[in-house]
């Protein structure tokens, strides 16, 4: 199938406009998920970070700290990736969970205090990196009053994790959709073009006489592709008719004038005159050799290319009309003829042929005449022969 074919460029532009709203999908997808995984990780931290503030407390000693931490026992491990912290302004202290160990947060720059919680990715410990959520809070009159900027974050490793997790799942039914596509489009691709077979069909079956049209039956888009083939092969039958007409007009034309000359050759033949008799049937015979040939030539060049004959039909034919005569009555006759044998001829000029060879068997043939008809591939091969004697072998040179 080379790149000039209808269907492999169908096919190349469907697979390609597939395969690229499957990739924007995937992206798409995948955004949609990494957002709905930051969203569902909001409101995780988001309760965490409740319980930082309401945790805060005077300890025994007077401090400020997180008497009630979350519950999670990730806070108390360290690095273990959920961690939370509280700084106190202006001057401190620092509260964090105890899964920092010794590091400390660098938080977001401070927003109004109450305001909504803000969130972002920032540097963690042992060179991680965080998914933070903070709030800038102001403390009871009796924990002092001050503001504070309350913090808890998740290593954003593990978001990731959940994004990729996703996208190894997604990429192979992705995959698998894309085949079906694919071949959805190749069934699409085949049921579309196949009046196009279709007509290549009917044209070939036109190029070898099976049949004289293309005719309907044809989707609207292809149907007035196949009325114009129909129309131009109505037009050339109709330049063989004229071309047919004329060469016979022709024929009866000079057929005339040459019986006349022919006849006076016979009276100059009477009143002695052989030798001038002579002359005008030589060249009488001359020029209807020769028209004989144009007229020939005239019907070659009249050919219709979809034209067709039924063998049997036209041979039963002739065969019927030669057994009428008194020479015909008296011979056997047998067919031999191929079921379906058709030839690329016009019937009439086809059953002119057969005509004058079945005369001339008729003519010579003293019990039998058969007539033979088979086809080779393309090709059609007519015999008729009789028991006669046969063209002497002096003569058959003239006759090939």
């Amino acid at each position: 199938m080379s790149f000039t074919s209808l269907r492999l460029r169908l096919l190349l532009g469907a697979g390609a406009f597939i395969l690229t709203a499957l990739a924007l999908a995937a992206l798409g997808l995948t955004f949609l998920f990494q957002d709905h995984v930051e969203r569902w990780v909001d409101g995780e931290l988001d309760g965490y970070l409740d319980q930082v503030i309401a945790g805060i407390d005077i300890e025994p000693g007077g401090e400020l700290a997180v008497a009630e931490p979350p519950a999670d026992p990730r806070f108390t491990q360290p690095l273990s990736g959920r961690y939370w912290q509280v700084v106190v302004e202006p001057d401190g202290p620092v509260l964090r969970s105890r899964s920092l160990w010794d590091f400390e947060i660098p938080l977001l720059p401070a927003g109004a205090v109450d305001d909504e919680a803000r969130h972002g990715r920032v540097p963690g410990p042992d060179g991680t990196r965080l998914y933070l959520l903070q709030r800038h809070v102001r403390l009871p009159s009796r924990l002092g009053g001050h503001t504070a900027l309350a913090a808890v974050a998740v290593d954003a490793a593990e978001v990731a994790a959940a994004v990729r997790r996703f996208a190894s799942v997604l990429v192979p039914f992705l995959l698998v959709l894309s085949a079906l596509l694919i071949l959805a489009a190749w069934v699409q691709v085949r049921v579309g073009l196949r009046p196009l077979s279709a007509m290549q069909s009917k044209l070939g079956a036109i190029g070898s006489g099976k049949r004289s049209r293309l005719g309907g039956g044809f989707p609207d888009e292809v149907q007035p592709l196949a009325s114009e083939i129909d129309a131009l092969l109505d037009a050339r039958d109709r330049e063989v008719d004229r071309a047919r007409s004329r060469a016979a007009d022709l024929a009866h034309g000079l057929k005339t004038p040459l019986q006349v000359l022919l006849s006076d050759a016979e009276q100059l033949k009477r009143k002695g005159e052989t030798a001038v008799a002579e002359e005008i049937e030589t060249i009488v015979t001359a020029l209807q050799r020769h028209a004989e040939r144009q007229l020939s030539r005239a019907r070659m060049a009249s050919y219709s290319p979809n034209a067709s004959a039924d063998i049997a039909e036209i041979a039963e034919q002739v065969a019927r009309v030669m057994k009428r005569t008194p020479e015909g009555q008296r011979l056997a006759w047998r067919a031999e003829i191929s079921p379906d044998v058709r030839a690329r001829i016009d019937p009439q000029d086809l059953a002119e042929a057969l005509g004058n060879l079945t005369e001339n068997a008729v003519r010579h043939a003293r019990s039998r005449v058969v007539i033979e008809a088979t086809h080779d591939g393309a090709t059609a091969r007519i015999a008729i022969a009789d028991d006669g004697p046969g063209i002497p072998s002096s003569s058959r040179m003239r006759c090939s």
